[in-house]
């Protein structure tokens, strides 16, 4: 039977939480990490089935080097546990850009000045179109030169409404810049996506930056972060639900399991979601109506819906395929149209990709294929029109996918299987997000959650914490800032107690 008092309890086992969960652990802290899934990952758990191992959903982790995960490894003395995987040792990706008239042209997923003339010609500019060069190589430059001063300056005004004030541009590379550093990087519109978080991304990327993963999967790198916890005398509970967030005088005091079963700690780390925390886990009664009411107004970024695809033989020779058709920008009031049945998703940009490729990720000769496209996270939206939209291109872009005999079997993966293993859908319309709440205007940069709570001990990890990067990365940063913050915190508590004492 596990102990009862700890120093520290983290609900949830993301990558956030087992972040900071393990760093505290290796300190000395006696630490419980309690977890409602199977195994550390969150989202992005590692599933092993028939021989594959994959996650649910697609992930490119980013940056290739000098990640805040090969940080996190060495400090906890588990680099050589983890088998890091770049990318590029496997195959680029490659980006698709579809014209007007339903032309297609690609290129390799590399932003070296080697492969410029390719990127180019993608987004249907060529060398002697001097204008539009002109356009490029200005917008990109303002972008890549800028200060993390002026950068600071850019979260009152959208990705969308920042870029177009600085020019005209192809309509090639507006969309590629819009989409990728909008909804590609932050899961979210470019109209609601606040510049700030599209120029500091660009800037990560413009440095050479390409994808890496890690063998056995994502999940199984954050199994063996983990692990440190239980290695460290703390303890590690899979399996187990978290019902309540106990609280006694304004306090954070422990937490309650779906058994019945009370752990006790001065400090509690939920890696649940901000919403999930304050509105079911501790309960709108302790905390004032202004602040509930801001954490019920947080927007959420989109969802994907598509298929993963298990194939009797390979099927693609590079991990990533997207494809950018012209008019793919897309505003958020169009893609609640499409959830309404308002409209149909008719030019959205299709993610096409594959772990398989990298070693013991799948049988021999054999892959998993995620398809997916973006759509509001209401966990009731019907799927079947993004499904069909989403074969039609894939037959564009693979169709080699579709000759008989390749796909062994299909599944679905839709809005309503997030909460499942994601944080627990609470509020009307929501649920099913790819990663938590948005990098939008009001809730990035310096507006975004720090991380504390009104509750005195309480705070909050993972997406929707303090963080930046793309996805995962940005939770394994918050848990990097909340290791920081609770140090500091314990040791000023221990600080003042021993004043107090002499």
């Amino acid at each position: 039977m596990p102990e009862t008092n700890y120093d520290v309890i983290v609900v949830g086992a993301g990558p956030g939480g087992t972040t900071v969960a393990s760093l505290l652990a290796k300190t000395g802290k006696k630490v419980l990490l309690l977890d409602k899934n199977p195994a550390p990952g969150g989202r992005m758990m590692t599933v092993r089935k028939d021989g594959f191992s994959y996650e649910l959903f697609p992930i490119n982790c980013v940056p290739q080097h000098d990640s805040l995960f090969e940080k996190l490894s060495a400090k906890l003395g588990k680099q050589n546990d983890v088998k890091l995987i770049l990318g590029n040792d496997f195959g680029i990706g490659r980006l698709y850009y579809e014209n007007k008239k339903g032309e297609i042209r690609g290129s390799v997923m590399n932003y070296k000045p080697t492969n410029l003339i390719n990127m180019l010609n993608m987004m249907n500019v060529k060398l002697w179109h001097f204008k539009s060069l002109a356009q490029i190589i200005r917008v990109a430059k303002k972008m890549i030169t800028m200060t993390q001063e002026e950068i600071d300056g850019l979260y009152q005004i959208s990705a969308m409404e920042f870029f177009d004030s600085l020019g005209p541009v192809p309509a090639g590379f507006r969309t590629f810049m819009l989409a990728t550093f909008g909804e590609g990087a932050f899961e979210m519109p470019s109209d609601r996506v606040a510049a700030g978080e599209m120029v500091k991304m660009f800037q990560v990327t413009a440095k050479g930056s390409g994808g890496r993963y890690y063998e056995e999967g994502i999940g199984h790198f954050f199994e063996v972060m983990a692990g440190v916890v239980a290695e460290n005398g703390g303890t590690l509970l899979m399996n187990t639900r978290v019902t309540s967030i106990d609280v006694k005088n304004g306090r954070v005091n422990g937490v309650t399991t779906e058994d019945g079963k009370h752990f006790t700690a001065p400090v509690v780390i939920s890696n649940a979601g901000i919403r999930q925390t304050v509105l079911k886990l501790v309960g709108e009664d302790h905390f004032s109506t202004d602040y509930t009411q801001k954490i019920k107004n947080l927007e959420s970024n989109l969802a994907c819906i598509g298929y993963r695809y298990f194939t009797s033989r390979p099927a693609l020779d590079t991990p990533m395929m997207v494809l950018f058709p012209e008019g793919c920008v897309a505003k958020y009031s169009e893609f609640e149209a499409m959830a309404r049945g308002d409209a149909k998703p008719e030019s959205g940009y299709v993610y096409l990709g594959t772990t398989s490729l990298y070693p013991n990720m799948a049988p021999k000769g054999k892959q998993v294929i995620y398809a997916v496209v973006s759509c509001v996270p209401d966990t009731d939206v019907d799927p079947e029109p993004y499904l069909r939209y989403i074969e039609k291109n894939v037959k564009k872009l693979a169709p080699q996918l579709y000759e008989p005999g390749c796909i062994e079997h299909t599944e679905i993966m839709t809005t309503g299987i997030v909460p499942v293993v994601g944080n627990d859908a609470i509020l009307p319309g929501q649920g099913g997000e790819s990663y938590g709440i948005a990098n939008t205007l009001g809730q990035a940069g310096k507006d975004r959650p720090r991380g504390d709570t009104p509750i005195e001990n309480l705070y909050i990890v993972g997406n929707d914490s303090a963080g930046f990067g793309l996805g995962t990365h940005q939770a394994v940063d918050s848990g990097f800032k909340i290791f920081d913050i609770v140090m500091k915190h314990t040791a000023d508590a221990a600080s003042s107690q021993k004043d107090a004492l002499v």
